[in-house]
């Protein structure tokens, strides 16, 4: 019941607010490798070396409220940009918009890709028809424990997983509340589905994963390190193990929404980071937005266009893309 009158009073609360006036973003298309391209809410496609990663998008923005949720095959098709050859999808947490539209990437335009993320994320696409290969990171996430910090019973370099190109570790993260501190869609599952879930809070949230993703030359050595997160956390949860290797993060992807719910974020990570580019993701309204006509995030909007002016006065190399457009990569260090 409680989540149901919370649903009502977002509803009630404001609409999704356009752009006019807003701090400015970047409509770009076009580029050479290496860029990213952000897909939208928490989705990016890495292109790489002639490959790709994806950090699991979603396109089918059913209208708020949600309660009964499905993927729209017809509209990922329309605005899934060609990634017949992506290695890998990294999924961050399990909750409908993040998870939902993966199967059908994956069947229809990314077939040689194999999926990633928590056990609760692996469970859930079970119930696919077919399911896609799945490999369970949270087994070998590192833990928040570790924090920044070294950690003895730890070694980071059997943390990676590679695919082509890439390589990338799990960090155990934290999802932020969505109202008033509640998260809505918590929970996770212990065992496969039969089928994926219709009704919105059947989308457990499960163990919440950062990625640090490497992008690797001809002898496999890093070229390029990224860092993603797809929610917003009270530090230390996402910051990522100290890696002996001296490399230096070159872009950091942070979230956009829910910030208000958690403390210091992203300043606590971005120090920990310092990142030579910053993208903002996730600031877009997505309950049956138009990725190509987007509005801010209904009664957050005021924080979008707050954080994004904040961070560009402390990060000048800070981008927060149109879903749909492109961002160049820096020239490797």
């Amino acid at each position: 019941m409680r989540i149901v009158v919370l649903l009502v009073l977002l509803c009630l609360g404001g609409c999704a607010k356009d752009l006019t006036g807003s701090e400015p973003t970047t409509r770009v298309s076009g580029l050479l490798e290496p860029k990213i391209t952000y897909l939208g809410v928490g989705g990016w496609l890495l292109h790489w070396k002639g490959e790709s990663l994806l950090f699991a998008p979603s396109f089918s923005n059913p209208a708020f409220p949600p309660v009964f949720v499905s993927a729209n095959q017809s509209r990922i098709d329309r605005y899934m940009p060609e990634s017949a050859n992506t290695t890998a999808v990294l999924i961050g947490h399990a909750h409908y918009d993040h998870l939902m539209d993966v199967p059908w990437i994956i069947q229809r335009h990314a077939p040689k890709a194999t999926a990633y993320g928590s056990t609760t994320a692996g469970h859930i696409l079970a119930g696919a028809k077919p399911a896609p290969r799945f490999v369970d990171m949270e087994r070998k996430m590192v833990p928040v424990m570790c924090g920044s910090r070294a950690c003895p019973q730890v070694n980071p370099q059997e943390k990676w997983e590679r695919a082509g190109h890439f390589r990338f570790m799990a960090i155990e993260s934290q999802h932020a509340p969505h109202f008033a501190g509640i998260d809505l869609l918590p929970g996770s599952y212990g065992a496969d589905l039969d089928d994926l879930p219709t009704y919105v809070r059947a989308w457990r949230e499960g163990t919440t994963l950062a990625w640090l993703v490497d992008l690797l030359d001809e002898q496999g050595e890093p070229v390029y390190r990224i860092h993603y997160q797809d929610s917003a956390s009270n530090p230390p949860y996402g910051f990522p193990p100290i890696l002996q290797d001296g490399k230096g993060v070159d872009a950091a992807i942070i979230c956009a929404a829910s910030t208000d719910q958690v403390a210091q974020y992203p300043d606590a990570l971005l120090k920990v980071l310092k990142p030579r580019l910053l993208l903002i993701g996730h600031w877009e309204d997505f309950f049956g937005n138009d990725p190509e006509r987007p509005q801010l995030i209904r009664l957050q909007g005021h924080q979008q266009v707050e954080l994004a002016g904040r961070l560009r006065k402390a990060y000048p190399n800070t981008v927060m893309p149109y879903p749909l457009t492109e961002v160049a990569l820096p020239p490797p260090e």
